[in-house]
């Protein structure tokens, strides 16, 4: 884990289902406006599959796929929530619903905006693939930290 990370933790709404995730205290979240994510309102951050642990409740999951059956979107079986999902975007990690992050570990988070509607352009203009790979996303803050560290912003 680096220096700059912490350990946030989240459920669905009932607890059956538990996970953990290392990422930094500053998350980048996104807002898609695709036909599931519209619906269910998803703003999510993308971790990398080494980063996240299910603490509890696989068996509790229920898996809903459609279209290119690539994202694997999980719900739990008793209450509904989707706290987390492999996305299409990212089926090497996890987008995990930042309303279902239950640890105070969040300092803050930025939301964009992603036009999923617009799938296969969007993912590519976004940046998002990256994300789920651990060295392209510290990359990725670093430049972010140096470019706010040039315009005299925080770190």
């Amino acid at each position: 884990m680096l220096d700059n990370m912490v350990t946030h933790s989240g459920q669905c709404h009932c607890g059956a289902v538990r996970f953990e995730f290392d990422a930094a205290p500053d998350l980048v979240a996104w807002d898609c406006d695709c036909s599931i994510c519209a619906m269910k309102r998803n703003t999510h951050c993308i971790v990398p599959e080494a980063d996240f642990r299910l603490l509890q409740g696989e068996q509790d999951l229920s898996c809903y796929k459609f279209n290119t059956m690539t994202a694997a979107h999980l719900f739990c079986k008793h209450c509904g929530i989707c706290a987390f999902y492999r996305p299409r975007s990212n089926p090497d990690g996890y987008a995990v619903t930042i309303h279902c992050i239950t640890s105070p570990t969040v300092r803050s988070v930025e939301i964009r905006k992603i036009a999923g509607s617009n799938w296969e352009a969007a993912v590519e203009q976004s940046g998002i693939r990256g994300l789920s790979h651990p060295r392209q996303q510290a990359a990725a803050a670093a430049e972010e930290a140096a470019a706010a560290a040039a315009e005299g912003g925080p770190a």
